[in-house]
């Protein structure tokens, strides 16, 4: 193994995550890549998420069933509709947990509603696919919220809610306090987010 290999072992803590960036190297980004790749190759780091690594905890890692089977359990408990893809880093790399996610939207357990956003599904009774088990405004709200916004009403909620308007707001839209490049919907229907 070569030395810049061990130089990055050595530098990573046990039981931590570390940004690629925060390795301080005497070497160019290229042979950096080079070597976390062998690194990750041979199983001494585990590629967690994008640019961040973790030492592994031995030669025997979780297999992508048994990743699935841990994201079920979690969402099967969980009170939440939304999940991010982060909320399941800790069950294993990141290319394993992603297998893992897509088995679960074949499986019909989740449906993706935007980049590495999942919510719960269920078998819908009119065609029997899955769907989402709340509405598509529940979930878009949800997952703005989980994303660190704050979801306000907008100009027709709030003429409908004080009487100005008897036109009941189709729920499409958000009212977002920050800007946000996202799609957020399923099967071809989107929520608007609109900046406050």
């Amino acid at each position: 193994m070569s030395s810049l290999a061990n130089q990055i072992l050595d530098s990573i803590p046990e039981n931590a995550t570390v940004d690629r960036g925060a390795l301080v190297l005497a070497a160019d980004y290229d042979s950096v890549g080079r070597a976390l790749k062998q690194l990750v190759q041979t199983g001494k780091l585990v590629r967690v998420g994008r640019g961040r690594y973790r030492k592994s905890g031995g030669p025997a890692t979780c297999s992508a069933s048994s990743i699935a089977d841990l994201i079920a359990q979690r969402v099967r408990r969980s009170r939440r509709n939304v999940f991010l893809r982060a909320d399941f880093d800790e069950f294993g790399s990141y290319d394993g947990v992603g297998r893992a996610l897509r088995q679960q939207v074949q499986a019909g357990r989740l449906v993706q509603i935007g980049y590495g956003l999942y919510a719960k599904a269920e078998p819908s009774p009119l065609t029997g696919k899955p769907a989402p088990v709340v509405g598509i405004r529940a979930l878009a709200s949800e997952a703005v919220k989980r994303l660190g916004k704050s979801v306000e009403p907008t100009r027709f909620d709030k003429a409908y809610n004080s009487g100005r308007s008897t036109q009941v707001p189709t729920g499409r839209t958000l009212m977002v306090n920050a800007r946000i490049r996202r799609r957020i919907g399923y099967n071809g229907n989107y929520v608007v987010l609109q900046p406050a």
